[in-house]
């Protein structure tokens, strides 16, 4: 037996929710999904990690590079940019 560990972030009604993950995993039995033992959300990453049962620093420290990883960036639209026709707004 074996475990396995995932994080990421979500954006949920404008606030930055952080998701933690920890699955247990059967090596020795084929074809074996993983197991998912504990779960843990919050808008702390601490606290996320705290709820699944997480608690070694080492794994915590990896896990939040990989939850800063899934942070995504707010994408600038140039409206100037953007030339509309009247013809397609015209009947």
């Amino acid at each position: 037996m074996q475990y396995s560990y995932s994080a990421y972030t979500k954006l949920i009604n404008n606030q930055t929710y952080y998701f933690v993950k920890k699955y247990v995993l059967f090596p020795e039995l084929k074809d074996v999904e993983p197991v998912l033992a504990n779960y843990g959300m919050h808008i702390n990453f601490n606290k996320a990690c705290s709820i699944a049962g997480i608690f070694d620093a080492s794994l915590i420290e990896q896990l939040y590079k990989e939850a800063q990883a899934t942070v995504q960036q707010a994408k600038l639209i140039d409206f100037n940019a953007v030339k509309f026709s009247r013809k397609i707004f015209k009947r």
